[in-house]
């Protein structure tokens, strides 16, 4: 299990929690926990103040989800997430400028 360390981590994670809720083999009571937590951010009770408490719950319910999900779909969605993102940073274009003269232009 990763731990939340960066922004990075925080939009792994969010990635996660959709694409396990979004898997038919987990569980629905464990579903609504990140139900709850958008229902919570949705509606006007807060009782602490600022959106750094709904940033947090909603964290904190991503987290609490993903850790009781089952092991081996948490690793399964996870490795796909990874290989995703490792996809898409290798597809990125580098335009290489032939002509070394342009640099002294600047």
């Amino acid at each position: 299990m990763r731990n939340i360390s960066s922004l990075g981590e925080i939009i792994f994670k969010i990635k996660l929690t959709v694409s396990l809720f979004l898997d038919k083999r987990v569980a629905f009571y464990l579903k609504i926990i990140p139900v709850a937590a958008i229902i919570y951010v949705i509606v006007p009770m807060d009782l602490m103040i600022g959106p750094i408490d709904d940033a947090a719950l909603l964290i904190g319910a991503a987290q609490l989800f993903i850790s009781l999900c089952p092991s081996e779909l948490v690793e399964e969605h996870s490795d796909l997430l990874d290989k995703k993102k490792k996809a898409s940073q290798t597809n990125k274009i580098t335009i290489i400028d032939p002509d070394p003269s342009h640099e002294s232009d600047r």
